[in-house]
């Protein structure tokens, strides 16, 4: 070694920082000796909590500007350019965006307060129970022509039960379930007789169960993308983010097209220009084009596959994802009748 090097080495403790040249600095929470502004042993910040409001409220600033900064720059990257942030999550860039888990956590709260606050549960649930004379008269027209053709046509139509009416049609409902008894079966029942009166309480139960679902629904998910790209050399925790990434751009493009549906029909209303409703049903179209074309890009950028491969795949995952979406939605609706 060199006698430079030497030199250098020897002086290299003395050109650290200030915290070894004073041995009273010590980690407050492992009184380890500080070399820096983190303890090397317990990870702690040497920072002081106890001071002044205005001290707090400048920090208190900084960071809301600094998280601000980050998560509009994540929010635009998730809409724009599919599968980059996963991309960027797995190369290990973690300091300029929002984690998937908070970001998809974010924007799930904020899609779902959307959605209850701009969703008519009134006019969802509402059910015309009687038709105005013109409108029976209509219906019955139309129902006698019907049989009259399949009649024609030596086809045996059925006698039309008498007294039909859709207020009464749960009143001898019956439910089977292998793994309940037969009380809990009748319980069951009169609970979606009584829900069949007053759908709204369901249909409110359902909307705030959707987060937790899917939620859940994604962990399998990102199974089954394991399963499909399975020679892929990507950890689970890899196809998890993907999934986290894509779920959070579907929320929130929802969000979106809540939004301007309740925008058309209020602009319309407000200006009577039919135009604004036009240019607005056509954004929402461009929008429900996006949300597909992202998905079969986000697959097709993060896996690398050729394109013959990704689309058969996207179908695959298409498929296997309404499935998976009709078993969660049935679980839902089952946990919904149940706790509404």
């Amino acid at each position: 070694m060199t006698e430079l090097s030497q030199a250098a080495l020897e002086h290299e403790p003395n050109q650290s920082t200030p915290y070894k040249d004073d041995p009273s600095q010590r980690c407050k929470n492992c009184d380890s000796e500080l070399l820096g502004e983190f303890c090397h042993t317990c990870g702690q910040q040497d920072r002081h909590y106890i001071r002044s409001v205005f001290a707090v409220v400048g920090d208190l600033m900084g960071e809301i500007s600094h998280w601000d900064s980050r998560f509009y720059r994540t929010l635009i990257n998730l809409f724009v350019r599919p599968a980059f942030l996963t991309q960027e999550f797995v190369k290990g860039r973690h300091a300029s965006y929002v984690p998937p888990l908070r970001l998809y956590f974010f924007i799930s709260l904020i899609s779902f307060l959307v959605l209850t606050t701009l969703i008519d549960f009134d006019n969802v649930a509402a059910v015309q129970s009687d038709l105005t004379p013109e409108q029976q008269a209509e219906v019955e027209k139309t129902i006698a022509e019907t049989r009259q053709e399949l009649e024609a046509q030596g086809q045996e139509v059925p006698p039309i039960p008498e007294g039909t009416n859709y207020e009464n049609a749960f009143d001898n409902l019956q439910v089977s379930l292998p793994f309940a008894t037969e009380e809990e079966e009748q319980q069951i029942a009169e609970r979606i007789r009584e829900l069949a009166e007053d759908p709204k309480i369901l249909i409110k139960r359902l909307v705030s169960l959707a987060p937790q679902m899917m939620l859940i629904m994604l962990p399998f998910w990102a199974l089954f993308l394991k399963l499909i790209y399975i020679f892929s050399g990507r950890y689970y925790l890899e196809h998890l983010s993907a999934a986290l990434h894509t779920h959070a751009f579907l929320l929130l493009s929802l969000m979106i097209l809540t939004v301007l549906s309740k925008g058309s029909a209020w602009a319309a209303d407000a200006t009577g220009y039919a135009v604004i409703e036009d240019t607005i049903d056509y954004a929402e179209n461009i929008l429900l084009v996006w949300m597909v074309s992202y998905m079969l890009f986000t697959q097709k950028l993060f896996y690398a596959q050729s394109w013959p491969m990704t689309l058969f795949k996207f179908a695959l995952s298409g498929l296997a994802y309404i499935v998976l979406l009709s078993f969660a939605f049935v679980i839902m609706l089952f946990i919904g009748i149940l706790t509404a």
